[in-house]
């Protein structure tokens, strides 16, 4: 009965530390899968505007955002820009991994990466105006061969709703530059009094 019950121990010693290694593993990997960010595309707005003035206000905040107009056909409810690249260099992969998923069988390193813009303007009413603003975004992949490619990546949002935000805040009056610096900053200018001696202060950190 002794041999028995050590031959137990010697196997679940040995056991122990498969299963634990197993289990990590399992835990590492639904960790990945529940840590990989998922696409959250702003769903289209409705606005009380005609469908003239939703247009030239998508078009001003596009370009107001510094985007090159490539297509602008608001008669027929779509405005594309240009391209524009907003990063490169080494920085590109891991800064591309907060705005969109790249695919993951595709080898190298990204060394840019840029996105399009696509406002679809469609008349609900006379008065009502829907918006809907998508993004192509493309990643410069550059293979060990040494060739390069734009491959598309699937954006997560993040400029979709940017541009959106600025549309609404147009179209919604709350746009109000002036009102933008307030506290401190917001204050008129103040005359020193020379009289008072100017002491030294620390640097605010």
């Amino acid at each position: 009965m002794r041999l028995e019950l050590q031959a137990v121990n010697k196997v679940t010693c040995v056991l122990r530390p498969a299963v634990l290694a197993a289990l990590l593993g399992v835990c590492a990997i639904c960790q990945l899968y529940a840590q990989k960010p998922k696409p959250n595309l702003p769903d289209p707005i409705k606005f009380a505007h005609k469908n003239t003035i939703v247009g030239n206000v998508v078009y001003s905040v596009l370009d107001g955002m510094g985007f090159q107009i490539e297509l602008d056909d608001r008669p027929n409810g779509r405005i594309v820009t240009r391209p524009y690249e907003f990063i490169t260099g080494s920085l590109t992969s891991s800064e591309v991994d907060k705005v969109a998923i790249k695919k993951d069988t595709i080898t190298g390193s990204w060394i840019k990466a840029r996105y399009s813009v696509e406002a679809l303007i469609e008349i609900v009413s006379p008065s009502e105006t829907m918006v809907t603003i998508r993004t192509k975004m493309e990643g410069l992949n550059r293979d060990v061969d040494g060739s390069e490619k734009w491959i598309p990546m699937e954006s997560l949002g993040t400029y979709e709703r940017r541009v959106l935000g600025k549309i609404s805040t147009k179209l919604m009056g709350t746009d109000e530059p002036a009102n933008e610096r307030k506290g401190f900053w917001g204050q008129s200018p103040q005359p020193v009094d020379s009289r008072q001696p100017r002491l030294p202060t620390t640097p605010a950190r």
